[in-house]
């Protein structure tokens, strides 16, 4: 199928309050390292490839819902391979990118929770831009995870804690996203209590698992949790 207008930009008629389908939504990035693929993939309900991630579902052996984007970075080959699947084009001077284009097509599918795999890789601005797509969803009441090679994100706010199952050793970095941002953690080695951090500073960076479980809550704010696996 072909788009036949831009997709909407807000998040009228929000999350369900309901079960919550799980999505995959295959970007651009690296993929997970493969020790970390297994648990990403196992309990997902549905697959939408955006644009180049359209390899991942090749290599995964996974068949897509749906494809999605501008095109411009798939191999034709893979077109052909997966000619079966529906397709959403898009044209290349949108304003979006094939990233939104395909949460969006993930949720109008049915999905509540999502997983971007392939979400972080060689260049810095898409990656970047992932992060705060990704923390735009979350504010808006969706459950959204970023992975890509050896790091994920998560979104902490009021009504979403992060509670992660790590090895310890794990590198724990925290990141405000804005202003306003309190925390407190549990299975760190630098305990936050109810501790404020300051949007553009580093305070929370570079802290380390000591449990299997690490837990982080906000009392206020918006803050990635961002792990770097020893992959």
């Amino acid at each position: 199928m072909t788009a036949a207008e831009r997709p909407e930009q807000g998040f009228a008629g929000l999350a369900p309050t309901g079960p919550r389908p799980r999505a995959a939504v295959l970007a651009a990035g690296d993929l997970p390292a493969s020790e970390l693929l297994p648990r990403l993939i196992e309990d997902i309900d549905l697959v939408v490839a955006a644009d180049g991630g359209l390899a991942h579902a090749a290599a995964l052996g996974l068949t897509p819902r749906l494809i999605v984007g501008d095109l411009d970075s798939v191999d034709p080959a893979l077109l052909e391979r997966y000619r079966e699947t529906p397709v959403q084009r898009h044209r290349v001077d949108k304003d979006e990118l094939d990233l939104e284009l395909a949460l969006s097509a993930a949720r109008e599918l049915g999905a509540a929770a999502f997983r971007v795999l392939g979400a972080f890789g060689g260049r810095f601005d898409h990656s970047l831009a992932a992060l705060l797509i990704g923390a735009r969803w979350v504010e808006a009441g969706f459950d959204l995870s970023l992975h890509g090679g050896a790091h994920e994100a998560w979104l902490c706010t009021p009504r979403q804690p992060v509670t992660l199952t790590l090895t310890p050793g794990t590198t724990v970095s925290l990141l405000a996203l804005r202003d306003g941002a309190v925390l407190s953690s549990e299975g760190l080695r630098f305990k936050l209590t109810d501790t404020r951090l300051d949007f553009g500073t580093g305070l929370g960076m570079s802290n380390v698992a000591v449990s299997d479980v690490v837990n982080v809550r906000c009392t206020g704010g918006l803050t990635a949790v961002i792990i770097e696996h020893r992959v």
